[in-house]
């Protein structure tokens, strides 16, 4: 009898919690995680795909708290690509439904090599919406045209905006209904000259307003919401966009959205032999006076994103450096690091330091909802066989001296994990 109480008594001080038990901890509902089967880290320097023919692109899920095995974990075949930045699928807070570019198709299975895969590879022109209501078992709902070549997606409340490649569709918005179809799909006017094309798009926090990233003359801009009995009429560009470093990709605002956040590439998409750099940039969102660049910092060698603490107080940038080389050659597999900064209230980023980690070409990185713990996603692993990739975590040190450590475990997904999305 006094060990049935013992016991009960732990239990009831939740010493037998499923969080007590996890040496993962990361503090949301769940995670959103694309993996692109069509192609390895090291495609995107030599163009050999060098990809297993039976594996398919999937989109998983994992609930939290974690336990052992795969119980808690779902699967989605859902076409995607990493080709590109981070921005290809948008999930709102509240999750419920996924949302997914299509932006490169799967090439022939006969095909093996691509000289350039950014501008060989076939391509896309669908979303794609999965049902992710129940963690364990995302289902793919249904997919339709929003145009050629998609580039970036993202959401505020029901409201999705995305640019594609396809001329007349550069900017396309799309009210979705409940079950994620079309309730009104606009065509808005981009007011671009040709040349140029939209490769990033963030909604800022207010819902007014659009920034926006162009590829040619790697440039930062703004749109304004125009709107009529609380829907989206219109849009109108807000003063000129400004130049912002050689090689724009990423962006994101700050969350007081006072300053819009943009990561430099320096170069080709995992090519990059440059130290990538942040831009702070501050609009004038009234346009009466002009945009401009408020400061900069150098972070890692081929950045794939950063992300901003809930606090707004914290900015961590995932950077692949030369891990996606072919693993023939020297350094290939090692390199990848998180680093951390400080943001401050002006946008001023003061660096604290770099967490190097194994694993290669981590491109996407999240906070959880109380900026606790990090989870970063990792391509695949400097192992032979059949290989994964996976979704490592942090935990996170906060206040003046801010730091993080690496935790003991991971979880494994298929290989190709190129995009995190949080559901708090």
């Amino acid at each position: 009898m006094k060990k049935v109480a013992i016991f009960a008594g732990l239990a009831a001080l939740g010493a037998f919690s499923a969080s007590a038990q996890s040496p993962i901890s990361f503090n949301a509902r769940g995670l959103v995680v694309l993996s692109d089967a069509d192609l390895s880290a090291s495609s995107l320097i030599d163009g050999k795909l060098l990809r297993d023919n039976t594996a398919k692109d999937q989109l998983t899920t994992i609930k939290f708290p974690v336990e052992r095995g795969a119980k808690g974990l779902g699967t989605a075949l859902i076409s995607n690509s990493a080709i590109g930045n981070t921005k290809s699928i948008a999930v709102p807070t509240t999750g419920g439904l996924a949302y997914v570019l299509e932006s490169r198709l799967r090439p022939e299975d006969a095909v093996t090599e691509y000289k350039d895969p950014s501008t060989q590879f076939p391509v896309g022109e669908k979303l794609y919406v999965v049902d992710i209501a129940n963690l364990a078992g995302p289902k793919a709902k249904f997919g339709f045209p929003v145009g050629k070549r998609p580039t970036s997606i993202d959401i505020n409340k029901n409201e999705l905006i995305i640019s594609t490649g396809d001329t007349g569709k550069e900017l396309v918005f799309i009210e979705a209904a409940a079950d994620g179809k079309p309730a009104r799909f606009l065509n808005l006017p981009a007011a671009l000259d040709t040349a140029n094309k939209i490769t990033d798009l963030t909604w800022h926090p207010s819902g007014d307003f659009i920034a926006f990233i162009l590829d040619n003359s790697n440039e930062v801009g703004l749109y304004k919401v125009m709107r009529e009995a609380g829907k989206l009429k219109n849009i109108e560009m807000v003063g000129k966009p400004i130049k912002v470093g050689t090689e724009p990709s990423f962006g994101k605002f700050s969350n007081d959205g006072k300053h819009f956040l943009v990561l430099d590439s320096k170069g080709t998409q995992g090519k990059s032999s440059a130290e990538n750099e942040v831009f702070v940039v501050d609009f004038s969102m009234d346009g009466a006076a002009e945009h401009k660049v408020a400061s900069q910092v150098a972070v890692g060698n081929n950045t794939g994103s950063f992300a901003v603490s809930p606090d707004g107080t914290l900015l961590v940038a995932a950077n692949a450096a030369k891990s996606g080389s072919p693993w023939s050659e020297a350094g290939a597999g090692t390199g990848s690091s998180l680093t951390l900064f400080k943001l401050g209230a002006t946008g001023a980023l003061t660096k604290v330091a770099d967490y190097p980690f194994d694993g290669i070409y981590p491109q996407s990185v999240v906070f959880d909802k109380d900026g606790s713990n990090l989870a970063v996603s990792v391509y695949e692993y400097f192992d032979y066989g059949v290989g994964n990739g996976g979704v490592e975590f942090w935990s996170v040190t906060k206040g003046d001296a801010p730091t993080l450590k690496r935790q003991s475990a991971k979880i494994n997904v298929a290989k190709g994990a190129h995009t995190l999305r949080v559901i708090p």
